[in-house]
This record gives structure tokens, sequence and C-alpha cells, in this order.
């Protein structure tokens, strides 16, 4: 089942939010807040790994750090979960999917860590739209670099703080969060992070007086923006990459610069695409 053009990036009216100190000073998203977050499982025991959004009937994306050169090698390893906000219920609305292609960008930290953060998984079947299950938007075409000082939100099951940071995703939140980020410029980012790259294919966000951050377990979920001019509609803006520490004053969250990948996410999807073609949140 395709979607219209008008359907990608919706959402329900959002309302009561409860604060929380998970994802570092944001909140809890209730069920169906999120229709296109997915939860990246690897291995049998399908072990949470990353977050990931739908953006497409076929397809999610997500970060290339998230996918290791390792697992390259076999498909069957990955499991994607949709239709859920909470990780570990059995809702009527979640659906497992099995990958078809895994596609890491071939630049990822060639030259410059972290750069080129993005990938993408085809998936082994084509899902079905509902209200809780939905397609994020790309970013619009004439929105070629995001606006600083517009505030995102980035969602995920990250860590509520930074210390206790265990390997596996035994400390990661059962539950998706969320918190709002404004985009900060290139260049002032260049200036609080001083001696890391911060490249064209990246894209901060946060405060100066910090409070307010993704944090580890929360790799490769979106950074969402409002579309312009219309109400509860969202464009993925990013996707969450790395970070100094979490949440501290002028080190703000670093993700993947989606609207300068959008060229290589149409080709990608256009390649690996036979037959039918695939609907994309635009």
């Amino acid at each position: 089942m395709g979607v219209s053009e008008t359907e990608c990036g919706k959402v329900r009216n959002r309302r009561n939010l409860k604060a929380t100190k998970r994802i570092v000073g944001g909140s809890t998203s209730s069920p169906g807040d999120w229709p296109f977050i997915a939860a990246i499982l690897g291995g049998p025991e399908e072990v949470f790994y990353c977050a990931g959004v739908l953006i497409a009937d076929q397809w999610v994306l997500t970060a290339s750090h998230c996918i290791g050169n390792h697992t390259m090698r076999n498909v069957n390893d990955w499991t994607i979960q949709l239709g859920i906000t909470r990780r570990h219920s059995h809702t009527y609305y979640g659906q497992k999917v099995k990958v078809k292609t895994v596609i890491p960008h071939p630049m990822y930290n060639l030259h410059i860590p972290h750069d080129n953060d993005i990938a993408l998984f085809q998936l082994a079947t084509r899902v079905a739209f509902h209200e809780h299950l939905l397609p994020v938007c790309l970013p619009p075409p004439h929105i070629r670099e995001l606006p600083t000082g517009i505030n995102c939100t980035v969602v995920g099951w990250g860590k509520r703080e930074e210390r206790n940071s265990t390997p596996n995703g035994a400390s990661y939140e059962p539950t998706l969060n969320e918190v709002n980020v404004p985009i900060v410029s290139r260049d002032l980012c260049i200036d609080w992070l001083e001696t890391f790259n911060v490249t064209e294919g990246m894209i901060c966000a946060g405060y100066q007086e910090g409070g307010r951050d993704a944090c580890q377990g929360d790799s490769g979920g979106p950074l969402l923006c409002p579309y312009p001019n219309e109400k509860d509609r969202w464009f993925v803006g990013g996707i969450v990459s790395w970070g100094v520490r979490c949440a501290h004053p002028k080190l703000p969250g670093v993700y993947a610069n989606v609207p300068k990948f959008i060229p290589w996410i149409l080709s990608q999807i256009n390649n690996h695409s036979v037959l039918q073609t695939d609907t994309i949140g635009r």
C-alpha cells in the first residue's frame, strides 16, 4: 500500500508530554507519536543496536557506524522493528521485518572521522502503512541546508545520562524519548568543538548551556524538523551520529546532514528498486 505525498511525516496532534531525564533533558513519547521510528536489532537474540527512520515502504535510513563492516556479510543478522515506541512491547501495531540489502555510505569514515555517517536498509518486504506506521518526509527540495536556529526534535531509546556506559543495550530505555534542540551554525559548531572536524556532511544541534541532547543508544535515529508551513508534519533533517559526552555546555550533538545526502539516498533506492516504484516521503 502506498502513501500519498501529503501523508509522509504526518503525526497526530501531540500533547500531555511527560517530562523525564531520558534522552537527556527530554520527555517520554506516547504510542503512535512517531510512526516512522525504527528499532534496529542484531543477531538471533535481536539485541537492540540502533534506531533508524522509515522513509519509504521498503527503506529505513540510519547511521553507517551502526552497521560495522563485520556484519555486512550476512543480511540475516538484522531485524527491523517498526510501529512501536516501547521496544519490548508486543503491540498489535508492531511489526518485525527482515532485511534484503544493507547499504553503508561508501565514503563513511574514509578520510575524516564520522564523515558521511549515513546508511540504508532495504527491507525484505514492503510494509503496509497505517496510523502507527508511516514514512517520514525527506527534506523539501528547497532546503539544501537546515536553517540555523530552527528547533528540531531528536527521538530515540538512548540512555538517560552519560554514566553507566555498559556496552550492550541493557542500559538503554525501553520507551522512546524525545527532546527539542536548535540547529547550530556550522561555524559556531566548529568553534565549540575546536579540535574535531565538522564537515559539510554533518549538522550540529544543541544549546550553548547544554542540558538537552541525544546520548549513547540514540545512534541512527532521526533529528526531525518541522515541515515548512505545515502543522504536525515532519521531515528528517539529520541522523544521530556522534558527540563529545552528552548534553554538556558548548558540546552539541552532531548529526549526518541529511539534505546533503538526498542525491545518494535517491540513487540507492532507484538502483535497488525492482519492478515497483517506491513511494518516497518528500
